[in-house]
């Protein structure tokens, strides 16, 4: 922190951003600033408005002018609300965008102006197509796609066919679900490999090296790749057109071969959590050409995209990555008024305990100090939705209510219980209307979708285990993997960050929507060591203390008198006790 004569000199040169005074901390970090300076704002505390008051910063003191100042984003709509923030507390037009929209800049700045741009819709057709084709004409790629997809269904079923009520998909449903499954993982892995600048000879290399267990597998799955693959670069290479995956990769040889020369002194980067290697390389190669300040805005807590290809090693290794340009700053912000502090303790604590993280501790100095966690339960889809319908009714007629899942599907609940025709649902949109309070804003989306969102009350309704609980165990595609960032030590260390982004969307109550047959091993950790209190009248089974999942009581077939407690996680965790 900065000394309050020098904060109070800077604050009046600043000015109020939004009508608002920036907070000591956030003025700490703009006046602070140096080359390169990364500011870890946790969830709530002023992202936005740091970066647009070291921006007046910049332009008020006569260091730089609009042209030299850049923004990126990663999304066309967060960039758009930054440039507009900006111009309304500035007065100035400043260059917001995204990193694809600055690649693609540079691309028409360059020799490569005139290239049409080939859409993802349109590669992905193209991938779909070749597929397809193959399928009908190849007998051996035929075999070859056969025998991965086999590979998904066994893998799938034979875990759920040990379950109750299993009842196996029809074959025409299985054959198609899995065969969309293939194709999307191929178009995912061709996006990647273009993103990476990596062909499927380069591939074939990164398989031998690093394969490991799985390289058998990998390289069949190079085998239905590679054809995929040269149909895409055809493409593109036919309508000498520019993709999207590697829009990024023309960029940084553009910038590299001089026909691309940039104008900018300073470089600011939000939600730079979110960096992926490529990205990182183009600020590399725009520094190695005329080098500038680089002032980034994050939170390594809320790191959730790797597999977009998000490095979560780059904002942690900030100082390292970044110190041969100059020397490197470390600013928090750690002031938050968007939710309560009880919610802040049990969050940070819960995420912090993954110990690769930054130590933060958020605060809200005008917190009233009430409870904002609750733990409601059953042991059945139907009691589930029922103590939902229950909380909604003891709600205001007008509040703002967000209903999260870890996948889409989640929403399922929701639909599958209504047998009283309670709501009015539109999956398309997430919209959901409770005709007994249809002025009560409701909406469903997934955690990923939600960050950066807040509402007054959140219903977490995925706290369950299994593949598709929260955390998730769904595995990664061996192949994909090799192109994405090292999968980190802890163990379910993004599906953590994303709980955390999830716990954090709400300003006034949290409720979490637990099975008490199957919960999530995240239910366990919050109950046995970060908040019981809130588990009152919610019973949890026994943790299986070999994997975290749930423990059930079971009777042995062979003396149905005896009974023992068997894992949910079989048959990936065979542990069992005897019950007593």
């Amino acid at each position: 922190m900065l000394p309050a004569e020098q904060i109070e000199r800077a604050r009046n040169i600043i000015g109020k951003i939004e009508k608002h005074e920036l907070s000591d901390e956030q003025i700490s970090a703009i006046a602070g600033a140096g080359h390169n300076t990364l500011v870890l704002a946790g969830a709530g505390t002023g992202k936005t408005t740091t970066i647009v008051g070291y921006i007046a910063w910049l332009l008020n003191t006569g260091t730089a002018t609009p042209e030299e100042i850049l923004v990126l984003s990663f999304t066309k709509a967060s960039a758009d609300e930054m440039s507009s923030r900006i111009t309304q507390s500035t007065g100035k037009v400043i260059r917001a965008c995204t990193f694809h929209s600055l690649g693609l800049e540079i691309c028409r700045s360059s020799t490569i102006a005139n290239r049409p741009i080939i859409d993802g819709h349109t590669s992905n057709n193209v991938v779909r197509n070749a597929f397809e084709y193959l399928l009908e004409h190849n007998v051996s790629y035929r075999l070859l796609a056969f025998k991965l997809m086999s590979q998904q269904l066994l893998d799938k079923y034979s875990t759920a066919a040990r379950l109750e009520n299993f009842q196996l998909p029809t074959d025409d449903y299985a054959f198609n679900q899995y065969r969309q499954n293939l194709i999307d993982t191929t178009q995912t892995i061709i996006q990647h490999m273009r993103s990476n600048n990596i062909d499927t000879v380069g591939m074939q290399a990164l398989n031998e090296r690093y394969g490991g267990k799985n390289i058998g597998r990998n390289r069949e799955m190079l085998q239905l790749i590679e054809p995929l693959y040269h149909a895409y670069i055809q493409n593109f290479a036919t309508n000498n057109g520019i993709d999207f995956p590697g829009m990024i990769v023309d960029a940084i040889s553009c910038v590299n071969n001089g026909s691309y020369r940039h104008p900018y002194k300073y470089v600011l980067i939000d939600e730079y959590q979110d960096m992926s290697r490529p990205r990182y390389e183009l600020i590399r190669a725009l520094r190695l050409q005329h080098d500038f300040s680089l002032f980034c805005v994050g939170d390594d807590w809320q790191s959730i995209y790797r597999f977009a290809g998000s490095d979560l090693h780059l904002i942690l290794d900030f100082d390292r990555i970044w110190h041969a340009w100059g020397p490197t700053r470390m600013f928090q912000i750690t002031t938050t008024r968007r939710f309560r502090q009880s919610l802040i303790d049990a969050s940070g604590a819960f995420v912090m305990r993954d110990t690769n993280l930054y130590v933060k501790h958020l605060h809200n100095p005008s917190d009233k100090k009430d409870y904002s966690l609750k733990a409601l339960g059953g042991h059945t889809e139907e009691e589930r939705f029922n103590v939902i319908v229950e909380q909604l009714r003891k709600l205001p007629k007008t509040v703002s209510v967000l209903l999260l899942g870890r996948y889409r599907s989640d929403i399922n609940l929701m639909i599958r219980c209504d047998q009283s025709g309670l709501f009015s649902i539109d999956q398309s949109t997430g919209n959901i209307r409770f005709l007994e309070k249809p002025d009560m804003d409701i909406r469903f989306m997934t955690a990923h979708a939600s960050k950066g969102l807040q509402r007054d009350f959140v219903f977490l309704l995925c706290c369950s285990g299994g593949l598709k609980g929260f955390p998730s165990t769904i595995p990664e595609e061996p192949l994909l993997g090799l192109l994405l960032p090292e999968v980190e030590r802890c163990p379910h260390a993004e599906e953590r960050r994303l709980f955390y982004v999830a716990m954090t969307r709400c300003k006034k109550k949290l409720f979490f929507i637990v099975d008490q047959t199957r919960p999530s091993r995240f239910m366990y950790e919050l109950h046995s060591k970060i908040c019981p209190n809130i588990f009152r009248g919610v019973k949890l089974p026994p943790q299986c203390p070999n994997c975290g999942e749930a423990l059930s009581l079971r009777h042995n077939r062979s003396d149905p008198n005896r009974s023992f407690y068997g894992c949910t996680g079989f048959p990936n965790c065979r542990y069992t006790q005897q019950a007593k």
